[in-house]
């Protein structure tokens, strides 16, 4: 069984066994509606986020599936998908904020297998030193990986606001000083991306946005032709 599927059984055990409703599960747990619809999706070829899991089995009142299976693939498919965009400033609406964008021919690394392997596709200048608008960034899931953030690595930071409604995923290269506390730094040629995001429990200077490092960039590519 694919761990998508796996998500999909344990989703429709858990409404079974609970009584919930999707509605009711949607209010108890702060997740999208929308959400819970698309995994329970037959086609739905996508991993469910951890945090996401986790917000549901609390709700329900019992254990998170396990997502880090070894047989863990994409239904269908040889090559990896294109799951989200990512730039700074993009903010969307949680429901929306993954798309399927078609499928990259990136193939999964074989380092990481067993662990949930994508590809972003990255918009606007705020890595520009390192990535281009257009550009494919391959990326590895940082929870089901465990993944301390390690100095010089560049990351998928999730931003969320409105108590949650929105989010902004944006890459980010990881400065870790002396003293042990974490910068995440963009490389912009652009002087509206020339300071950190600092993570301390919250954004230092906006503890009203959540952060979370959600994914480790293993490698990039870039279509020649689109």
């Amino acid at each position: 069984m694919t761990t998508p599927a796996a998500i999909r059984s344990w989703l429709q055990e858990t409404m079974a066994t609970t009584g919930l409703s999707v509605k009711a599960w949607s209010t108890a747990s702060g997740v999208a509606a929308s959400t819970i619809h698309r995994a329970l999706k037959e086609d739905y070829p996508f991993l469910t986020s951890n945090r996401t899991l986790a917000k549901l089995a609390t709700a329900a009142g019992v254990s998170s599936p396990d997502t880090a299976s070894p047989q863990e693939q994409i239904v269908g498919a040889d090559f990896l998908p294109v799951r989200y965009d990512v730039g700074a400033g993009s903010w969307q609406e949680v429901a929306d904020s993954q798309v399927f964008h078609g499928v990259g021919t990136v193939a999964p690394d074989p380092a990481y297998s067993g662990f949930p392997q994508w590809l972003e596709r990255v918009l606007g200048d705020s890595m520009n030193e390192e990535y281009r608008a257009g550009e494919l960034v391959h990326v590895v899931d940082a929870m089901a990986l465990g993944y301390s953030p390690q100095h010089g690595d560049h990351v998928i930071l999730v931003r969320r606001r409105n108590s949650g409604a929105e989010m902004e995923r944006t890459i980010k290269e990881v400065v870790r000083h002396p003293d042990g506390h974490l910068e995440f730094w963009p490389r912009s040629t652009n002087p509206r991306w020339s300071s950190p995001i600092v993570l301390n429990g919250g954004l230092a200077d906006d503890p009203s946005v959540e952060v979370e490092v959600a994914a480790l960039v293993i490698g990039s590519y870039r279509p020649r032709r689109r």
